[in-house]
Order: C-alpha cells, then structure tokens, then sequence
C-alpha cells in the first residue's frame, strides 16, 4: 500500500487498539474450549480470529497472519480431542495470546510498524502443529529425558496487580493533553514530508508514539461496551430456563467505547430491563405458539455511542405492555383522569415508567412486580439521560435509555466557517461535495441553490447562517450532507480541514451534552473545535432559508464516480481499505457486517459491493445470497475479500454469487480497477 505516513501510523493504531479488544474476547472464549466443546463457542472464536487475522493481512503483516491462521486451527481442533488433549491444545491458545497480547502492547509503546520478530519466533513455535520451543531454562525439547514437547511457559502477571488511584479528572485532563500532542505530532510529521528532507522521517516515530500515549491514556477511561455486557448470555440462559422459555439472545454494539463509570451504570440497568423483558415481556412457549409465534422467543441488547451520550435498547418480541390497563390504573390514582386519557400511548408508558408504578398483583423472584423499568427510569433522568419506551400489543416492546458520555472520543470531519472552526461526528456525514465540481447536482434557482443527493433535492445553506443568524455567507468551496436519523441536511462549508480523532471537553454554559455544540476540542496547533451534535444541526439546517444563487465561474459536470459499498467488520482493515479506494478516487460507504451493507444498499443503490466474507450476524456469502434473491440487486456486481486461498472458498463465493474473489493480502487499487473493468464496472 503506498500511505502517508501519518495515515499509515494512525490505521497502525487502530490495529493495535483492536486486537487488543480481540484478544481480550479471545481469551474469555478460550476457556470453554475443552473436549466436545459447544459449537457457538467454537465458531465465535474462528470469527474473531479469522477477522484479526484479516486486519494483520491487510497491514502487509504476513508472518502475523500466518501464525493467527495457525493459532485458528489449533483452537478449532479441541473439540475432538481427547480431555488431556483438549487441556494441553487451550494452554498453548492461552500462551499464544498472551505473546499476540504483548507484541501489540509493543507495538503500540514504540510506535514501530512490525510485529516484533522475536515474538513473532514464539508464537509461530506455540501454534504450529507438532512444535513447541524449549521452556526457558530447560533442556530442548529433543534432548533425552526432556519428556514430551510442552507449550512455552508464558511468564504471567501476578493476580494482585499493582495499581494506583488517579483522580478522574487529572485522566481526563491528561487525555486531551495527549490527543493535542497526538494531532501535534501528526500535522508536524505531514509538514517536514511536504518540506523534505531526512528531519521527516525522524518525525515518524514521534507521531506514532504520540497516537500509541493517547490510546493508552483514553483506554484508562474509555472501555469498550463489552465491559457492560459480559456475561450477560449465561444470565440470560439461567433465567431463561428456570422460567421454562426459549430465548435466542442477541447482542450488537461490544465494541463502542465509553468511560467506565458510565458502563457501570449501564450495566445495572441493562439487567434491570432484561430480567422484565424475560420474566413479564415474552411468553412461555406454549402461549407463543397459540398466538402464531415462533416458540423460541427473540431478545437484542444494542448498545451505541451518540453525540456525548450511550444509547441502550432493550427489546423483545413478546407480548409488549398493556396500555389500556396501565393507563385505566393511572387514571384511578389521579385526580385528573382526562389528562391521562388526552395522553399518547407513548407519553402514558414513559409517565408509568417515571411514577414507579404496577399492573401487577404479586411478585415474581426473577424481577418483582417488574419496577425495574422505574428503576432505570430514575437512574437515566438523575444522571441527565432519558428514557422512551415503544410497545405493540402482541407483539414485543422496546426500552431505550441514554447516559451523558462523562468522557467520549469523536472522529469528525473539522470544517471552516468563516473564522471558526466546527467538527461534525464523522458518523454522521453522508458525503462531501466539492461545489466547483459538482456541476448539474448544484442547481441554482429563484428559491435559492439545491443540491441533488441521489433522488432526493436538498436545500443548500450556509453552516454559518444554520449557526445562527448575522454571521454571514462564506466562499462555499466545500458542501458537507449531514445525516441524522433518517433525516439530511446540505451546508455550504468554507473549507475541509481534515479528519481528526478529538476528546472534546465540556464546559458550562456553552457545550452540553444535548445542546447543538457538545463539546470543544483542540487541534495540535491550539485551534479551538466546537464539536456539533448532528440532530440539532439538521434541524437549524432544514429552519434556514437557503441563500439566493452565487455564480460558479467554469462549473463543469466531473467525471462519474464509482460508488462503493465496503463491508468489512474488522475496524483495522476497514479504514485501510476505505483510504485506499478514497485516494483512489472511489466515494466510500461503509458497514460494519452484512446487515449494515444491506442497510446501506437499500439506501442507495452503488455501482459495487466488496464485502469481506467472514463478518459476524450476516457474513460475505450470506450477504451475496440476499442480494442475487432481490429483484432490485440481482445485477449488483459483487467483489468478496478474504484473507483465505483456498478452492473451496473460492467456489463458496462463486457458488453464491460473487462476480469476483480477492485476497485481502494482495488487494490495492490497481487490482480493483483492474477487476471493475472485467466485470464491467468502469468510472469516468
């Protein structure tokens, strides 16, 4: 891949922070590999290593790939063994981790771009079949009375881990400082290679090391999700059958990163919600099946992170809630009942949850009179958070509670408006447009400009006059579409200055966690960014009259772009592959899993799907499955990524559809031009 080096430092980064995470499920995972070990166990292990192994080929890091395809094979291989067999195969998975652990943790420190070779060595001897090195200070493992081949002895943290307390406040200030540092660090590096010479390349490690102190700084406060939601499907198993029921859990939303204090609290309500959903929302089997419904019944706990908040919802498919008994008994306790009668079903369930109130009659061990849903209630509005309940007689409900994020990361898309710099979560952008280029999409009419955003025209306004009023018309070189909730917005934008990682910081009366600015933001250089919370900005957007047209002297039509649907559920791999289309020319729409690419492709349909093949909830060749069966994407052309090169992959692609199959280690532009035009797909 030929990257920037600030680039090529910052997907390093992120390769190390996840496998971090990876590691961590991998070694939960590891220790229900024993013989006859169940087959989710063993299927969600090969996910996951199949996906990090992935990410380490996409890198260029091949020795690491290799060794992670052989560390797959050796996990996967416990179920038919014998229990000695089986215990022996889990300590070497254990070793291998913890040395995939420890040459990423190195990696990270240093800055370096390379698995350290000496682990590297290590590991390759614990996880190819028939070979283990000597332990250390012992006879090799030939040598006569050195007995049978053993795994390494991994030298091991102590249990009672040295720790130290620091204020929360001093992390969060020693996070921003680094994340400044970081930015610093980055826009110095990408300024000596725009200068030259061999100060340049000095700058390097610098900016990686400075990116590696700010994911270590962040990960002393921010966790991923899963730190909430573990353990959450033995709870759910347990409850589910000393009630007798069928429950099929589904959890999206492990990796979002949030500070702890706030996963902390997340998790108790969560289990608040799960154990009324399982004791008085789903039904027993038998009721289920009388009512047309499977017998197994479905429960999902997703979990997202939004402008400074975590969003948590909690649903099932069971019976849902009784709105006309709840709203009949909050009419006898009240002295006003009209008012209660005058209220929408949605209003009478958050009004329910608030007043801590029961249609029950007696209590159940599993969740009492199912008062948890006061509980969280109370907990969200006390915290500055909210709650909203949905329910369909019959057929399930839905709680969603939000928590104000006390420390949140962003990427967003920073954006000039006259002298002030925005940023805009980059989750929330649609796309860019270059108005000199945009040619016929731009239209100037009597009520103003529109821009033509597949079949939909958006009014186009300036982001300083959404801003607020006065502040006046800028150049427009650059449009921004800002996406929220279903709804869009174009805004005219000065210039683009970039994408940058940021912790934004609050403060009183100016950044709140639900006010359109949600937080400020420093660049290396001390730019001050006021981070903008997407629902707000569209909403000023859509209350602005778009301004009368400005001349664009020499606007042409530009050439076609090819529009891409990326699929791929390792984060790592995704951004390398996502900067590799976009320098490219490519214009980029991502998903994290089959499911999403679905989503996205409903959206608007795109010139070509490349999908990786091994993806959690909907995977590569399910995927392709789907879209061959829709009238609408039938012709779809359809590239799969694997890091596997095999024959019998390869004719599971084709057999599903796939118009294409390439290998992850060997992708890059050329070749995806080169496959386009063979299938017909061409830009310009």
């Amino acid at each position: 891949m030929n990257l920037d080096a600030a680039t090529r430092a910052r997907l390093v980064g992120l390769f190390a922070a996840e496998a971090d995470e990876t590691v961590a499920g991998l070694r939960d995972l590891a220790e229900g590999l024993t013989a006859g070990a169940r087959g989710d166990v063993l299927r969600e292990f090969g996910r996951m290593a199949h996906g990090l192994k992935g990410a380490a080929a996409a890198l260029g890091y091949e020795g690491l790939a290799h060794a992670l395809h052989d560390l797959e094979d050796l996990a996967l291989g416990v179920r038919d063994e014998r229990p000695a067999g089986a215990e022996e195969r889990r300590n070497r998975v254990r070793a291998a981790l913890d040395l995939v652990s420890e040459g990423t943790a190195r990696m990270a420190a240093s800055g370096g771009d390379a698995f350290p070779e000496d682990l590297l060595e290590r590991l390759n001897a614990v996880v190819a079949p028939g070979l283990a090195p000597p332990e250390a200070g012992g006879a090799a493992a030939g040598d006569a009375g050195a007995g049978p081949a053993r795994a390494p002895a991994i030298p091991r943290a102590p249990d009672a881990t040295e720790r130290i307390s620091v204020p929360a406040a001093d992390v969060d200030a020693a996070l921003r400082l680094a994340s400044s540092l970081a930015r610093g660090a980055a826009q110095l590096h990408e300024a000596l290679l725009r200068a030259g010479g061999e100060l340049a390349g000095a700058a390097q490690p610098l900016a990686a090391a400075a990116a590696g102190l700010e994911g270590v700084v962040a990960s002393l406060r921010l966790l991923p999700a899963d730190a909430a939601l573990s353990g959450l499907e033995g709870e759910v198993d347990a409850l589910s059958g000393h009630l007798a029921k069928r429950v099929a859990l589904g959890i999206t939303g492990r990796e979002v990163r949030a500070d702890r204090r706030t996963l902390q609290a997340a998790r108790g309500m969560i289990r608040h919600l799960v154990r009324n959903a399982l004791d008085h929302g789903i039904e027993p089997e038998a009721a289920r099946v009388a009512a047309g419904k499977p017998a197994e019944g479905r429960l999902l706990v997703s979990v997202q992170a939004g402008e400074s908040t975590l969003r948590v919802a909690v649903s099932d498919d069971g019976a849902g809630f009784d709105v006309p008994a709840i709203r009949h008994e909050m009419g006898r306790r009240t002295a006003n009942p009209e008012r209660i009668a005058s209220l929408s079903d949605e209003e009478v369930l958050r009004a329910w949850a608030f007043e801590g109130g029961s249609t029950r009659s007696s209590a159940t061990e599993i969740s009492g009179r199912g008062l948890g849903l006061s509980a969280v209630a109370q907990l969200a509005r006390a915290s500055g958070g909210g709650i909203q309940i949905r329910s369909a007689r019959g057929e399930g409900s839905a709680v969603e509670f939000t928590l104000p994020l006390e420390v949140y990361a962003v990427e967003a898309l920073v954006a000039r408006a006259g002298d002030r710099l925005f940023g805009i979560p980059l989750d929330a952008i649609e796309r860019t447009v270059h108005a000199a280029a945009a040619g016929e999409a731009i239209h100037d009419g009597p009520a103003g400009r529109t821009l033509a955003v597949g079949e939909t025209i958006l009014p186009l306004g300036e982001l300083g006059e959404a801003l607020g009023p006065g502040r006046g018309a800028g150049a427009g070189r650059f449009v921004v579409v800002v996406r929220h909730e279903g709804g869009l917005a174009a805004l005219a934008v000065d210039d683009l200055v970039g994408v940058e990682g940021m912790v934004p910081s609050t403060v009183p009366g100016v950044a709140q966690s639900d006010a359109l600015v949600t937080g400020i933001a420093r660049l290396g250089d001390g730019s001050a960014v006021a981070v903008l919370n997407p629902r707000h900005l569209v909403d000023r957007a859509r209350a602005v009259r778009p301004r009368p047209p400005i001349a664009r002297a020499g606007a042409s039509r530009a050439p076609r772009t090819v529009d891409v649907v990326l699929a791929e559920d390792s984060l790592a791999t995704r951004e390398v592959l996502r900067v590799l289309l976009e320098e490219q020319g490519f214009r980029v729409r991502v998903a994290a899993d089959g499911d999403e690419a679905l989503q996205r492709i409903a959206e608007r349909p795109p010139d070509v799907l490349v999908s990786d093949v091994n993806m959690p909830r909907r995977d590569g060749l399910s995927l392709t499955r789907e879209l061959r069966a829709r009238s609408g994407s039938a012709r779809l052309p359809i590239v799969l990524l694997t890091s596997q090169d095999d024959e019998a992959t390869r004719a599971a692609g084709a057999a599903a559809g796939a118009d294409a199959y390439l290998l992850k280690s060997k992708f890059n532009a050329g070749v995806l031009h080169e496959t386009l035009a063979r299938i017909g797909v061409r830009s310009g």
